[in-house]
């Protein structure tokens, strides 16, 4: 899980419980009821536990019960020194090698204004240890062709699915220039195109595209569209008319791209 502000941390979840495909829904809620809650260092290569039994510095730092530590996770993870991040966003699992790739969309404060996805490796391809490696997979920029990117997705071949989230008061300007709208991006992470993006699709005025997400089948990706026309000054004269165009006011939506094969 990210945390999508800029200094967070990502975290995982391992449950108490093992999972089982045949288990009834009330099996599978028990999925989250038991467990350990983690926060990442990077720089350590380490899953650090936000358990109060596990750590006498979640009591030095005054939690009281479990309870808050969880409520509280940012406080606790601050508190055991995990990695702050640049706006951690989407995580997503490599379906054919089990690696996990995390978006970071950027940290201005950081003068980090394109962000960059991280993969990250579990010791021994184990989920449920706690140490890890990463590399950054692809750094964003002019030289990738994309800026800020914030939600992933794979389809079965392993080609990464990337939308972005540059700012509506920042696109199309200065350091944004080259990128024009916030776009939906096609990334191989394998072969001799690995970590290049192509551009599939470009959204409207001032929008941000989300939640890419394929059909079992694969012949249909959904994509949002959120608040496109965002910066406009008056309701008659909106900065987009997307997406019915003419006279319209611009409204969200979600998408259906067909034809794929």
């Amino acid at each position: 899980m990210g945390d999508d502000a800029a200094d967070q941390y990502l975290y995982k979840f391992v449950s108490a419980e093992p999972y089982r495909e045949s288990a009834s829904r009330a099996d599978q809620r028990k999925l989250l009821s038991e467990g350990t809650l983690y926060a990442a260092d990077f720089g350590a290569g380490k899953w650090l536990p936000l358990d109060l039994r596990r750590s006498k510095v979640l009591g030095d730092a005054g939690f009281k019960d479990q309870g808050q530590v969880l409520i509280e996770a940012r406080r606790a993870a601050k508190a055991l020194k995990a990695t702050p991040l640049d706006r951690p966003e989407d995580c997503e699992v490599h379906p054919l090698d089990g690696t996990l790739y995390v978006a970071l969309t950027n940290n201005t404060g950081h003068g980090n204004f394109y962000g960059q996805i991280v993969r990250l490796l579990e010791d021994h391809d184990n989920p449920e240890g706690e140490s890890f490696r990463f590399e950054i997979f692809l750094a964003g920029g002019p030289q990738s062709g994309l800026a800020c990117p914030d939600n992933l997705a794979f389809d079965r071949r392993g080609n990464l699915w990337v939308v972005c989230d540059i700012s509506s008061t920042a696109m199309t300007k200065g350091a944004y220039a080259p990128f024009g709208n916030n776009g939906l991006y096609v990334v191989p992470t394998h072969g001799s195109s690995a970590g290049d993006a192509f551009q599939f699709a470009s959204g409207p005025n001032d929008c941000e595209l989300t939640g890419p997400w394929f059909t079992e089948n694969e012949d249909t990706l959904f994509l949002s569209v959120q608040h496109p026309g965002e910066n406009s000054k008056t309701a008659s004269h909106p900065t987009s008319r997307w997406p019915d165009g003419g006279s319209s006011a611009p409204r969200p939506a979600v998408v259906a791209i067909t034809g794929f094969k």
